[in-house]
C-alpha cells in the first residue's frame, strides 16, 4: 500500500510539474506540406486545444468529432483555437488531412509523422489532450477519450476566461 501511494504521489508531482511545461519549439508539417514549428501554428494570446491523434483511433475520431460538434458554440463563448495533431506514420499520414476534411474539422490540422512533437510532450497515447493558456502553459491534460468529457475541456477553457 505504502509503495502504491508513492508512486500516486510521484504521478501527481509529474503531472504537476508537466502542466508548468511551455510548447516545445519542434516542426510539425501542415496541411499544405510545409515544414513548421508548432510554436508559429498555436497562436498567442489565446488558448489552445492540442488534441494529439491518429486516424486508425476509433476513441480519437470521436472526440475530434464531438470537439467539432461543441466548436461552433464554443466560439461564440471563447476565443481559443484547436490544433489537431496527426500521429500517423509516414504510410498513413496521407490519410489524415482528407480524414479531417471530408468529416468538416474546423481545426488547424498538422501532422508529426515521426512523433517528434509526441515525444517532446511526452505522449504516451492516442488520444491526448492539452490545453495551453494564452501565454502557451500547458493548464490542463488529459489522456483518453469517453463521450462527455469533452466537458473538462470547457470548464477549463472557462477557467481561463
Amino acid at each position: 500500500m505504502k509503495k502504491f501511494i508513492t508512486i500516486l504521489t510521484a504521478l501527481a508531482i509529474g503531472a504537476v510539474a508537466f502542466a508548468q511545461k511551455a510548447l516545445p519549439e519542434v516542426s510539425v508539417v501542415t496541411a499544405k506540406g510545409d515544414k513548421v514549428s508548432i510554436q508559429k501554428i498555436v497562436p498567442q494570446g489565446k488558448p489552445v486545444v492540442l488534441s494529439f491523434w491518429d486516424t486508425s483511433c476509433k476513441p480519437c475520431i470521436q472526440e475530434m468529432g464531438a470537439l467539432s460538434d461543441v466548436y461552433d458554440d464554443w466560439m461564440d463563448e471563447f476565443d481559443f483555437e484547436v490544433v489537431a495533431v496527426s500521429t500517423d506514420d509516414a504510410r498513413s499520414s496521407s490519410k489524415a488531412i482528407p480524414l479531417a476534411k471530408g468529416r468538416g474539422w474546423p481545426f488547424v490540422v498538422v501532422l508529426d509523422s515521426n512523433s517528434d512533437l509526441k515525444r517532446a510532450m511526452n505522449v504516451q497515447s492516442n488520444p491526448t489532450v492539452f490545453v495551453l493558456d494564452k501565454h502557451g502553459k500547458v493548464v490542463y491534460s488529459h489522456i483518453g477519450y469517453t463521450p462527455g468529457s469533452e466537458q473538462q475541456i470547457h470548464d477549463v477553457l472557462k477557467s481561463l476566461k
